[in-house]
This record gives structure tokens, C-alpha cells and sequence, in this order.
């Protein structure tokens, strides 16, 4: 290939991956308290309906144990789908109480523990979908690539269509679902896969260093870090913006000679 045939394939970029939380969403104070709450109480509910009762005490303890459960899981970029981390709770609660309770009440339960946030919605960040639109308009396919917590993504993407920017993109991918977790270069893979696109010609864009930089130029992708008050700048990200209103020019300043 003749040099200058290559730079300009190196300076390509058609297809834009985003992050969801802190990029596009943010959770409203107290939000996850709630979620908690709501999520302790219905599962106190669904276990004395299915004869098994237990208190508000040891079930808030079984939830803080599931936490750290899924803390050490994540800590090694990968993931446990929703099932998993509701069985992990009920036998967290009482040894065997899953093959007690059977499959109906673990599903029900399964599907309260999944649903608590849509009582307790995340917003939409300022620009959002402004900066989505202006992205497409670049003739961009557009995917997402994001980190789950508890609430699967399923569910995140009942959030995103009822903000009404689940329609930007061709691929949403969430870690529950492959159960791998950025910055593991599986989650990565799998987008660009689902996007038809070449890592060289892909471009990430993201708040956090570690799962979003890092972990998209180690892939071999680029990368845009959208600053906040709870990360430093990382060099290796091919720009840093303050707002999501100033990622087009970012993305052009790639493109451009």
C-alpha cells in the first residue's frame, strides 16, 4: 500500500462507539440509595409471598455482600449476568434458599432486582443528544459499549428508548450480557463486530481513563475522554473535551490533516 494511501486509512474514522453512564446518563442524587431500598423491600415482599420470610436487616446484609462479590468479579473486567447475582443474595441470605424457593420466586425476584431503576430513572447529560445526532450527521455507524452494575441491559435500553436515543445506534453492548467488562478487549471486539467495523477506523469515546481509554487504545482504537471532576486527563486519548457539545470538532481534529 503506498504511503500516503496509508496515513489517510490511518486518519479514517467511520464508526464512533460511546460510553453510557457519565458520557450520556447520570444517575440523580440519591438515585442509587433508592434503588437499593426499593429493590430490598419488594424482594422482602416476594420471599415471605413464597414462605420464606426474612428481615429487612438480613437482606440489606445479603445485598452489601453481593456488592462485594461483584466488586472482586469487576475488579478482573468481567461480569455475572442477573440470575447469578440473585442466587448469589438468596443463598448470601440463607444457605440453600435458592433450591428452596424454586424457580418461580428466583425469576420473580430475578425481575424485581432488573426493573428497581425504572422507579428511580438516571437523566440525560446536557448535549447528549444533540452531540448523537451530530455524530450520525457525520455519516458515523454508532454503537454503545457499556459497564453494568445490577441493573442488566435490558433494562438500559428501556431507559435510553424512553430518553429517545436508543435509536442512534446500530449496537448497544453491556457487560452482563458477554460478561466481560471494559477495559477487557472482549466487550470492544463485540461492538465493532456487531458495527461491521475495523478497530483502525474505530473511535471510542468515554469519561472514565482506565475502562474507556485505556481500554480502547489497547484494543488499537482511538479514543475521546470527556473530562470530570473524578478523573485526571489521560495522555493516551487522542482528545479531552469538557462537554459533549465539543465532540464533533474533536472527532474532525482526528480526521483532518
Amino acid at each position: 500500500m503506498p504511503a500516503f494511501v496509508a496515513w489517510l486509512d490511518m486518519k479514517r474514522i467511520d464508526a464512533v462507539t460511546f460510553d453510557l453512564w457519565d458520557t450520556l446518563i447520570q444517575e440523580v442524587p440519591g438515585g442509587s440509595s433508592r434503588v437499593a431500598k426499593a429493590r430490598i423491600e419488594r424482594i422482602a415482599t416476594t420471599l415471605e409471598t413464597f414462605g420464606r420470610p426474612h428481615t429487612l436487616e438480613e437482606i440489606e446484609g445479603a445485598y452489601v455482600e453481593t456488592g462485594g462479590f461483584l466488586y472482586r468479579v469487576w475488579n478482573e473486567s468481567k461480569d455475572v449476568s442477573v440470575r447469578d447475582q440473585v442466587i448469589f443474595m438468596m443463598d448470601s441470605i440463607e444457605r440453600k434458599l435458592p433450591s428452596r424457593l424454586g424457580a418461580e420466586a428466583i425469576a420473580e425476584i430475578e425481575e424485581t432486582y432488573s426493573v428497581s431503576m425504572l422507579d428511580h430513572r438516571p437523566a440525560l447529560l446536557p448535549g447528549a443528544k444533540e452531540a448523537l445526532q451530530d455524530v450520525h450527521d457525520m455519516g458515523m455507524r454508532m454503537g454503545l459499549i457499556s459497564n453494568t452494575g445490577r441493573t442488566p441491559g435490558a433494562v438500559l435500553r428501556t431507559i435510553m428508548e424512553d430518553l429517545g436515543i436508543l435509536q442512534c445506534f446500530s449496537v448497544t453492548t453491556f457487560s452482563n450480557e458477554i460478561l466481560a467488562r471494559k477495559p477487557a478487549p472482549a466487550i470492544f471486539s463485540a461492538s465493532l463486530e456487531g458495527l461491521g467495523a475495523r478497530t483502525e477506523s474505530a473511535l471510542h469515546i468515554g469519561d472514565d481513563p482506565r475502562s474507556d481509554i485505556d481500554g480502547a487504545t489497547d484494543f488499537g482504537m482511538r479514543a475521546i475522554q470527556i473530562r470530570s471532576d473524578r478523573f485526571e486527563d489521560n495522555e493516551r486519548a487522542g482528545a479531552c473535551v469538557d462537554s459533549l457539545d465539543e465532540v464533533v470538532d474533536a472527532i474532525d481534529s482526528l480526521i483532518k490533516p
